[in-house]
Protein backbone atom coordinates (compact mmCIF):
# COMPACT_ATOMS: atom_id res chain seq x y z
CA UNK A 1 0.00 0.00 0.00
CA UNK A 2 1.22 3.57 -0.53
CA UNK A 3 -0.09 6.10 2.10
CA UNK A 4 -1.33 9.33 1.73
CA UNK A 5 -3.52 9.47 4.60
CA UNK A 6 -0.98 11.07 7.43
CA UNK A 7 -3.61 13.83 8.57
CA UNK A 8 -5.85 10.64 10.06
CA UNK A 9 -2.82 9.04 11.72
CA UNK A 10 0.81 9.28 10.34
CA UNK A 11 1.77 5.83 9.34
CA UNK A 12 4.22 4.29 9.63
CA UNK A 13 5.66 4.85 13.16
CA UNK A 14 9.12 4.96 13.69
CA UNK A 15 10.23 1.45 14.45
CA UNK A 16 11.35 2.82 18.43
CA UNK A 17 7.67 3.28 18.72
CA UNK A 18 6.67 -0.44 18.03
CA UNK A 19 9.60 -1.78 19.79
CA UNK A 20 8.65 0.38 22.85
CA UNK A 21 5.36 -0.27 22.92
CA UNK A 22 5.59 -4.22 22.32
CA UNK A 23 7.95 -4.68 25.13
CA UNK A 24 5.88 -2.62 27.47
CA UNK A 25 3.00 -4.62 26.66
CA UNK A 26 4.16 -7.72 27.23
CA UNK A 27 6.16 -6.38 30.63
CA UNK A 28 4.87 -3.57 32.37
CA UNK A 29 1.64 -3.27 30.87
CA UNK A 30 0.34 -2.40 34.38
CA UNK A 31 -2.03 0.20 35.99
CA UNK A 32 -0.20 3.43 36.82
CA UNK A 33 -1.04 5.28 40.40
CA UNK A 34 -3.15 2.36 41.71
CA UNK A 35 -0.81 0.19 43.10
CA UNK A 36 2.87 1.09 45.62
CA UNK A 37 4.33 -2.23 43.84
CA UNK A 38 7.23 -1.58 41.89
CA UNK A 39 5.77 -1.89 38.18
CA UNK A 40 2.85 0.36 39.36
CA UNK A 41 5.47 2.97 40.04
CA UNK A 42 7.57 2.62 37.14
CA UNK A 43 4.87 3.31 34.79
CA UNK A 44 3.70 6.61 36.93
CA UNK A 45 7.39 7.70 36.25
CA UNK A 46 7.20 6.68 32.52
CA UNK A 47 4.11 9.24 32.43
CA UNK A 48 5.97 11.67 34.43
CA UNK A 49 9.25 11.41 31.56
CA UNK A 50 6.21 11.72 28.80
CA UNK A 51 4.92 14.82 30.60
CA UNK A 52 8.01 16.39 30.60
CA UNK A 53 9.04 15.68 27.07
CA UNK A 54 5.96 17.27 26.06
CA UNK A 55 6.65 20.38 28.12
CA UNK A 56 9.72 20.75 26.45
CA UNK A 57 8.16 20.25 23.29
CA UNK A 58 6.45 23.82 23.12
CA UNK A 59 8.29 25.58 25.23
CA UNK A 60 6.00 25.57 28.24
CA UNK A 61 8.22 25.29 30.96
CA UNK A 62 6.54 27.23 34.02
CA UNK A 63 3.89 28.54 31.00
CA UNK A 64 1.49 25.27 31.46
CA UNK A 65 0.34 21.78 32.64
CA UNK A 66 -0.34 18.50 30.50
CA UNK A 67 -3.34 16.61 30.77
CA UNK A 68 -3.06 13.44 29.42
CA UNK A 69 -6.52 12.07 27.65
CA UNK A 70 -7.04 8.96 25.36
CA UNK A 71 -8.14 11.15 22.41
CA UNK A 72 -7.83 14.61 20.99
CA UNK A 73 -11.37 14.77 20.78
CA UNK A 74 -11.72 14.29 24.32
CA UNK A 75 -9.45 16.69 25.46
CA UNK A 76 -11.14 19.56 22.82
CA UNK A 77 -14.72 18.67 24.96
CA UNK A 78 -13.13 18.45 28.70
CA UNK A 79 -11.91 22.36 27.44
CA UNK A 80 -15.23 23.35 25.29
CA UNK A 81 -17.38 21.79 27.74
CA UNK A 82 -15.29 23.24 30.76
CA UNK A 83 -15.99 26.87 30.05
CA UNK A 84 -18.26 29.02 31.94
CA UNK A 85 -20.93 29.75 28.69
CA UNK A 86 -23.81 32.03 29.16
CA UNK A 87 -26.49 33.42 27.10
CA UNK A 88 -23.89 36.13 26.14
CA UNK A 89 -20.99 34.59 25.51
CA UNK A 90 -19.36 35.02 22.15
CA UNK A 91 -17.53 32.40 20.56
CA UNK A 92 -15.53 32.48 17.18
CA UNK A 93 -13.97 29.78 15.03
CA UNK A 94 -11.97 29.83 11.93
CA UNK A 95 -13.69 28.50 8.98
CA UNK A 96 -10.85 25.30 8.82
CA UNK A 97 -12.17 23.91 12.52
CA UNK A 98 -12.04 20.13 12.74
CA UNK A 99 -16.31 18.85 14.10
CA UNK A 100 -14.41 17.67 16.86
CA UNK A 101 -14.53 21.62 18.34
CA UNK A 102 -17.40 22.28 15.95
CA UNK A 103 -19.80 19.65 17.55
CA UNK A 104 -19.56 20.36 21.28
CA UNK A 105 -19.57 24.27 20.44
CA UNK A 106 -23.33 23.23 18.44
CA UNK A 107 -24.41 21.13 21.28
CA UNK A 108 -23.51 23.92 23.82
CA UNK A 109 -25.16 26.79 21.68
CA UNK A 110 -28.52 24.94 21.20
CA UNK A 111 -28.46 24.22 25.26
CA UNK A 112 -27.23 27.72 26.31
CA UNK A 113 -27.92 30.30 23.22
CA UNK A 114 -25.02 31.87 23.22
CA UNK A 115 -23.69 33.27 20.05
CA UNK A 116 -21.01 31.18 17.61
CA UNK A 117 -19.48 32.95 14.67
CA UNK A 118 -17.09 32.29 12.04
CA UNK A 119 -13.62 34.12 11.62
CA UNK A 120 -13.77 35.98 8.28
CA UNK A 121 -12.05 34.87 4.70
CA UNK A 122 -10.01 37.33 2.22
CA UNK A 123 -10.66 35.69 -1.57
CA UNK A 124 -7.00 33.74 -1.38
CA UNK A 125 -8.87 31.72 1.89
CA UNK A 126 -6.80 33.37 4.43
CA UNK A 127 -8.20 34.66 7.43
CA UNK A 128 -8.85 38.15 6.57
CA UNK A 129 -7.12 39.64 9.98
CA UNK A 130 -8.10 43.48 9.34
CA UNK A 131 -11.44 42.44 8.84
CA UNK A 132 -11.37 40.13 12.36
CA UNK A 133 -10.06 42.89 13.89
CA UNK A 134 -12.78 45.04 12.97
CA UNK A 135 -15.55 42.39 14.27
CA UNK A 136 -13.78 42.02 17.71
CA UNK A 137 -14.43 45.50 18.25
CA UNK A 138 -18.20 45.20 17.00
CA UNK A 139 -18.84 41.78 19.44
CA UNK A 140 -15.94 41.59 21.98
CA UNK A 141 -15.07 37.13 21.71
CA UNK A 142 -14.82 35.59 25.03
CA UNK A 143 -13.92 32.15 22.97
CA UNK A 144 -11.78 31.94 20.43
CA UNK A 145 -10.92 28.24 18.70
CA UNK A 146 -8.26 28.19 15.87
CA UNK A 147 -6.63 25.27 14.25
CA UNK A 148 -2.95 25.29 14.11
CA UNK A 149 -3.10 23.85 10.38
CA UNK A 150 -5.90 22.91 8.45
CA UNK A 151 -6.55 19.02 8.08
CA UNK A 152 -8.25 19.75 4.29
CA UNK A 153 -5.93 22.17 2.84
CA UNK A 154 -2.42 22.64 5.25
CA UNK A 155 -2.94 26.05 5.49
CA UNK A 156 -0.84 26.99 8.64
CA UNK A 157 -3.32 29.52 10.42
CA UNK A 158 -1.64 32.75 11.91
CA UNK A 159 -3.21 31.80 15.02
CA UNK A 160 -0.92 34.01 17.21
CA UNK A 161 -1.70 37.11 15.40
CA UNK A 162 -5.55 36.19 16.08
CA UNK A 163 -4.66 35.13 19.76
CA UNK A 164 -3.34 38.78 20.41
CA UNK A 165 -6.25 40.67 18.98
CA UNK A 166 -8.59 38.33 20.80
CA UNK A 167 -6.68 39.18 24.27
CA UNK A 168 -7.49 42.68 23.61
CA UNK A 169 -11.03 41.28 24.87
CA UNK A 170 -9.44 38.73 27.25
CA UNK A 171 -10.71 35.60 25.55
CA UNK A 172 -10.14 32.04 26.24
CA UNK A 173 -7.87 31.17 23.05
CA UNK A 174 -7.98 27.50 22.45
CA UNK A 175 -5.35 26.47 19.63
CA UNK A 176 -6.05 22.96 18.06
CA UNK A 177 -2.56 21.40 17.43
CA UNK A 178 -3.79 18.24 16.64
CA UNK A 179 -2.27 19.24 13.13
CA UNK A 180 0.61 20.76 14.32
CA UNK A 181 2.32 20.15 17.85
CA UNK A 182 5.52 18.21 16.65
CA UNK A 183 5.38 19.67 12.71
CA UNK A 184 5.39 23.10 13.82
CA UNK A 185 7.90 24.69 16.14
CA UNK A 186 5.62 26.11 19.17
CA UNK A 187 6.49 28.33 21.83
CA UNK A 188 3.99 28.33 24.28
CA UNK A 189 3.79 31.52 25.60
CA UNK A 190 4.52 33.40 22.24
CA UNK A 191 0.93 31.72 20.77
CA UNK A 192 -1.09 33.65 23.49
CA UNK A 193 -2.97 30.39 23.61
CA UNK A 194 -4.89 29.38 26.99
CA UNK A 195 -4.66 25.80 25.80
CA UNK A 196 -3.13 23.82 23.12
CA UNK A 197 -4.42 20.13 21.93
CA UNK A 198 -2.32 17.39 20.62
CA UNK A 199 -2.72 13.79 19.31
CA UNK A 200 -0.47 11.82 19.97
CA UNK A 201 -0.92 9.63 16.60
CA UNK A 202 -0.68 12.22 14.28
CA UNK A 203 2.06 14.61 13.98
CA UNK A 204 3.82 13.67 16.69
CA UNK A 205 4.08 9.90 15.35
CA UNK A 206 2.72 7.91 18.20
CA UNK A 207 -0.22 5.33 18.54
CA UNK A 208 -3.31 6.26 19.04
CA UNK A 209 -5.03 6.24 22.80
CA UNK A 210 -2.10 9.01 24.24
CA UNK A 211 -3.15 12.07 23.69
CA UNK A 212 -4.18 15.90 25.38
CA UNK A 213 -4.06 19.35 25.73
CA UNK A 214 -2.14 22.02 27.64
CA UNK A 215 -3.68 24.65 29.87
CA UNK A 216 -1.68 28.06 30.96
CA UNK A 217 -1.00 27.75 34.32
CA UNK A 218 -3.23 29.71 36.97
CA UNK A 219 -6.43 28.61 34.70
CA UNK A 220 -9.17 25.92 35.91
CA UNK A 221 -11.94 24.69 34.16
CA UNK A 222 -15.41 23.36 35.01
CA UNK A 223 -15.45 19.38 35.07
CA UNK A 224 -16.67 17.53 32.31
CA UNK A 225 -15.49 13.80 32.98
CA UNK A 226 -15.79 12.41 36.40
CA UNK A 227 -14.38 9.03 37.85
CA UNK A 228 -11.70 7.08 39.43
CA UNK A 229 -8.19 8.79 39.72
CA UNK A 230 -6.33 6.35 41.90
CA UNK A 231 -5.93 9.45 44.66
CA UNK A 232 -8.18 10.50 47.38
CA UNK A 233 -10.58 7.22 46.80
CA UNK A 234 -12.39 8.33 49.92
CA UNK A 235 -13.85 10.77 48.68
CA UNK A 236 -16.95 11.53 46.01
CA UNK A 237 -15.27 14.50 44.71
CA UNK A 238 -12.98 15.02 41.85
CA UNK A 239 -9.16 16.25 42.84
CA UNK A 240 -9.39 19.86 42.90
CA UNK A 241 -5.86 20.34 41.32
CA UNK A 242 -5.13 19.94 37.87
CA UNK A 243 -3.39 17.50 35.96
CA UNK A 244 -5.54 15.38 38.37
CA UNK A 245 -8.88 17.27 38.06
CA UNK A 246 -8.97 16.83 34.64
CA UNK A 247 -7.59 12.90 34.41
CA UNK A 248 -10.28 10.09 35.14
CA UNK A 249 -10.08 6.60 34.33
CA UNK A 250 -6.73 4.32 33.88
CA UNK A 251 -4.44 5.56 31.47
CA UNK A 252 -3.50 3.66 28.48
CA UNK A 253 0.16 3.26 29.69
CA UNK A 254 1.33 0.87 26.14
CA UNK A 255 -0.10 3.72 24.11
CA UNK A 256 1.93 6.15 26.37
CA UNK A 257 5.64 4.30 26.15
CA UNK A 258 4.49 4.56 22.16
CA UNK A 259 4.24 8.21 22.33
CA UNK A 260 7.03 8.32 25.05
CA UNK A 261 9.49 6.91 22.58
CA UNK A 262 8.50 9.20 19.56
CA UNK A 263 9.21 12.16 21.40
CA UNK A 264 12.39 10.99 21.70
CA UNK A 265 12.50 10.44 18.01
CA UNK A 266 11.12 13.48 16.72
CA UNK A 267 14.24 15.76 17.60
CA UNK A 268 15.83 13.92 14.80
CA UNK A 269 13.14 14.01 12.18
CA UNK A 270 12.80 17.84 10.99
CA UNK A 271 9.01 17.02 9.91
CA UNK A 272 8.05 20.05 8.59
CA UNK A 273 11.17 20.66 6.72
CA UNK A 274 10.67 17.39 4.85
CA UNK A 275 6.98 18.13 4.53
CA UNK A 276 7.09 21.37 2.78
CA UNK A 277 10.02 19.81 0.10
CA UNK A 278 7.55 16.68 -0.48
CA UNK A 279 4.70 19.01 -1.05
CA UNK A 280 6.78 20.85 -3.41
CA UNK A 281 8.03 18.04 -5.14
CA UNK A 282 3.73 16.90 -5.68
CA UNK A 283 2.84 20.18 -6.75
CA UNK A 284 5.25 20.13 -9.42
CA UNK A 285 4.29 16.30 -10.37
CA UNK A 286 0.44 16.92 -10.26
CA UNK A 287 0.67 20.01 -12.18
CA UNK A 288 0.85 17.95 -15.33
CA UNK A 289 -2.60 16.27 -14.94
CA UNK A 290 -4.66 17.76 -17.33
CA UNK A 291 -7.34 20.20 -15.66
CA UNK A 292 -6.78 18.88 -11.86
CA UNK A 293 -8.27 21.33 -9.30
CA UNK A 294 -6.43 22.16 -6.19
CA UNK A 295 -6.97 23.85 -2.92
CA UNK A 296 -4.01 24.76 -1.43
CA UNK A 297 -2.62 27.31 1.20
CA UNK A 298 -2.57 30.83 0.23
CA UNK A 299 0.94 30.89 -0.28
CA UNK A 300 4.05 27.77 0.06
CA UNK A 301 5.60 29.56 3.01
CA UNK A 302 2.06 28.98 5.49
CA UNK A 303 2.02 25.40 3.59
CA UNK A 304 1.95 21.89 5.79
CA UNK A 305 1.94 18.71 3.95
CA UNK A 306 -2.00 18.72 3.20
CA UNK A 307 -3.56 19.32 0.03
CA UNK A 308 -6.85 18.86 -1.46
CA UNK A 309 -7.93 17.95 -5.02
CA UNK A 310 -10.46 16.81 -7.33
CA UNK A 311 -10.07 15.58 -11.31
CA UNK A 312 -12.94 16.83 -13.20
CA UNK A 313 -15.36 13.92 -14.96
CA UNK A 314 -14.75 11.83 -11.08
CA UNK A 315 -16.77 12.47 -7.29
CA UNK A 316 -13.67 12.80 -4.81
CA UNK A 317 -15.25 9.49 -3.99
CA UNK A 318 -15.18 7.67 -7.12
CA UNK A 319 -11.28 8.78 -7.54
CA UNK A 320 -10.22 7.55 -4.37
CA UNK A 321 -12.09 4.47 -4.71
CA UNK A 322 -10.15 3.53 -8.13
CA UNK A 323 -6.59 4.69 -6.41
CA UNK A 324 -7.58 2.24 -4.36
CA UNK A 325 -8.48 -0.90 -5.92
CA UNK A 326 -6.38 -0.56 -9.28
CA UNK A 327 -2.93 1.32 -7.79
CA UNK A 328 -3.34 0.21 -4.12
CA UNK A 329 -3.06 4.19 -3.26
CA UNK A 330 -5.21 5.11 0.15
CA UNK A 331 -6.19 8.78 -0.23
CA UNK A 332 -9.05 10.06 2.19
CA UNK A 333 -12.08 11.44 0.05
CA UNK A 334 -15.22 13.76 1.80
CA UNK A 335 -15.61 16.49 3.63
CA UNK A 336 -12.02 15.42 6.28
CA UNK A 337 -14.65 16.39 9.77
CA UNK A 338 -14.03 19.95 9.02
CA UNK A 339 -17.78 21.19 8.00
CA UNK A 340 -17.31 24.73 7.46
CA UNK A 341 -14.41 25.17 4.97
CA UNK A 342 -15.82 23.52 2.03
CA UNK A 343 -18.43 25.85 1.66
CA UNK A 344 -15.87 28.41 0.52
CA UNK A 345 -13.76 26.06 -1.60
CA UNK A 346 -16.71 25.34 -3.84
CA UNK A 347 -16.43 21.80 -3.88
CA UNK A 348 -20.03 20.24 -3.87
CA UNK A 349 -20.02 19.38 -7.13
CA UNK A 350 -17.26 16.78 -6.26
CA UNK A 351 -18.98 16.20 -3.16
CA UNK A 352 -15.96 16.83 -0.99
CA UNK A 353 -12.00 17.21 -2.03
CA UNK A 354 -9.61 14.04 -2.42
CA UNK A 355 -6.98 14.69 0.13
CA UNK A 356 -3.27 13.45 -0.15
CA UNK A 357 -1.57 14.13 3.12
CA UNK A 358 2.07 13.60 3.72
CA UNK A 359 4.31 12.34 6.13
CA UNK A 360 8.07 11.78 7.09
CA UNK A 361 8.08 8.29 5.32
CA UNK A 362 6.51 9.18 2.12
CA UNK A 363 8.89 8.62 -0.54
CA UNK A 364 9.34 10.93 -4.12
CA UNK A 365 8.78 7.65 -5.39
CA UNK A 366 5.42 7.22 -4.24
CA UNK A 367 4.85 10.50 -5.63
CA UNK A 368 5.55 9.57 -8.59
CA UNK A 369 3.04 6.99 -8.49
CA UNK A 370 0.13 9.01 -7.48
CA UNK A 371 0.98 11.30 -10.72
CA UNK A 372 1.33 8.51 -12.69
CA UNK A 373 -2.51 7.13 -11.63
CA UNK A 374 -4.13 10.03 -11.36
CA UNK A 375 -3.17 10.72 -14.92
CA UNK A 376 -4.83 7.76 -15.86
CA UNK A 377 -8.55 7.42 -14.42
CA UNK A 378 -10.96 6.21 -16.69
CA UNK A 379 -14.41 5.79 -16.16
CA UNK A 380 -14.51 2.31 -16.72
CA UNK A 381 -12.42 1.55 -13.69
CA UNK A 382 -15.48 2.06 -11.54
CA UNK A 383 -17.20 -0.80 -13.37
CA UNK A 384 -16.05 -3.57 -10.73
CA UNK A 385 -15.83 -1.38 -7.63
CA UNK A 386 -18.21 -1.41 -4.94
CA UNK A 387 -19.28 1.88 -4.21
CA UNK A 388 -22.09 1.61 -1.91
CA UNK A 389 -19.21 0.46 0.42
CA UNK A 390 -18.08 4.41 0.36
CA UNK A 391 -21.56 6.21 1.07
CA UNK A 392 -21.61 7.54 4.33
CA UNK A 393 -17.33 7.40 4.57
CA UNK A 394 -16.87 10.91 4.23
Amino acid sequence: MIYFDNAATTFPKPECVYTAMDSYARTSAVNAGRGAYRAAREAGELIRQTREKLISLVDAREQAQVILTPSVTIALNQIIHGQKWTPDSVAYVSPYEHNAVLRPLELLRKKIGFTVKELPLAEDLSIDLKETERMFASLPPTFVAVTAVSNVTGYILPAEKIFHLAKKYSAFTLLDGAQAVGLLKLHFAALRADALTFAGHKTLYGPFGAAGFYLKNGLDLELFLTGGTGSQSDSLEMPRTMPGKMECASKDIVAISGLHAALGWLPFARTLKREQELTAYLSDKLASVQDIVFYRAPEASCQAGIVSLNIPGFTCGEAAAILDAKYDIAVRAGHHCAALIHEHLNDAPYKGTLRVSLGYFTSTEEIDRLAEALSSLKRDDLKNIDLDALRGLC
